[in-house]
């Protein structure tokens, strides 16, 4: 069974506790963990905005597949509430703007699923959650944004399958409280059907990508047939929030290439699509492409597939398909790497660098 890495988040204006465990079937591993603070004396805007620099920070860095976000406790204080409410949002809103999908949980069930009690305390939850991550260490908020972790680990697999022998297109059943394991956004039960089926039974083309992309031989994560948004992607990396598709037919849902990419875009992925046949005939090349896109800087030459810098610096074809040409300007081209002649750095073999 696959491992999958899982970000808990213990949401709070002054302290916001996150922990990443990495779950693979029953087995649970502690990644890190630690705590966002924030300086009472700051303007809200600005405590707000370190959070979420902060939180998109962790993702990036420690590169969760799913997130969880324990509910807000309300108090007394209606004031204290409403900030809290706040900081809450933006634990919810980093990691879905990359894609990520977002449980929610009451406390009580996160106590419930950690210590056996629903009304557990701080130290009991710290002990527990030290038993079932051995060497984590963790102490209070960082303790408690990895109960969340864990009891979002708890529950995934049976909502899963739960939610794969649903009927297409259902929505949350009206008896489950808002709060309880709710995925925000999520793709549908057949979309997760589908990716299962797609990741067992891929083309031969896929395959053959995938060998390249798999294990970070580029540098970076790369997963196969992954959720993002209300979509399945052939190749995501929320690393460089970079999505690798490829021409099939194989795509789950009834839009157009063109409506997709650009939604995904709107949500700050880079789209790159590949005919099957480029795959095929040249991967050196359609591996240059990617490359370019995940490390701009170190190739200005090349214009990545959909982000065009100019009239000249890609060509559509075929609708959302484009063919990634160098671009017309004088600029000192990038040096070839050991091994590779200067006429293997020309993406997709589109013409050579003189």
């Amino acid at each position: 069974m696959a491992s999958i890495r899982i970000l808990g988040v213990d949401p709070g204006l002054n302290r916001t506790g996150w922990g990443v465990i990495e779950c693979e079937g029953n087995r649970l591993r502690h990644i890190a963990h630690g705590v966002v603070t924030s300086d009472p004396s700051d303007a809200l805007s600005a405590r707000l905005s370190s959070l979420y620099s902060e939180l998109a920070k962790i993702i990036v860095t420690w590169g969760p597949e799913e997130a969880a976000v324990e509910e807000v406790f309300v108090n007394r204080n209606p004031a204290s509430t409403l900030k809290l409410g706040m900081a809450r949002g933006i634990a919810l809103l980093a990691p879905a703007m990359t894609g990520l999908a977002v449980a929610e949980y009451a406390a009580n069930l996160v106590k419930k699923s950690v210590v056996g009690a629903g009304h557990a305390d701080k130290t009991q939850i710290a002990m527990m959650v030290g038993m079932l991550l051995p060497g984590s260490h963790a102490k209070a908020d960082a303790a408690d944004a990895l109960a969340v972790a864990i009891c979002h680990a708890h529950h995934r697999g049976a909502r899963i399958v739960q939610e794969s022998l649903a009927p297409a297109g259902r929505g949350r059943d009206p008896r489950q409280r808002e709060g309880e394991g709710a995925f925000l956004p999520k793709p549908a039960a057949h979309q997760i059907a589908n990716a299962r089926r797609l990741r067992q039974d891929g083309t031969n083309v896929e395959k053959r990508l995938w060998q390249s992309l798999r294990n970070e031989q580029l540098g970076i994560k790369f997963r196969r047939q992954a959720p993002v948004l209300n979509y399945i992607a052939d190749f995501l990396s929320h690393e460089a929030s970079l999505i690798v598709e490829l021409d099939g037919g194989q795509h789950t849902d009834n839009l157009t290439d063109d409506d997709r990419t650009a939604k995904l875009e709107q949500a700050g992925f880079q789209v790159l699509r590949f005919w099957n046949n480029e795959v095929n005939e040249n991967l050196d090349g359609v591996l240059q492409t990617i490359a370019a896109a995940i490390r701009p800087r170190e190739t200005e030459s090349l214009a990545p597939s959909g982000r065009g810098r100019g009239p000249q610096s890609g060509r559509v074809r075929g609708g959302s398909h484009r063919e990634i040409a160098l671009e017309p300007s004088a600029k000192a081209e990038p040096a070839p790497s050991p091994g590779r002649s200067a006429s293997d750095l020309s993406p997709l073999g589109r013409g050579k660098i003189p």
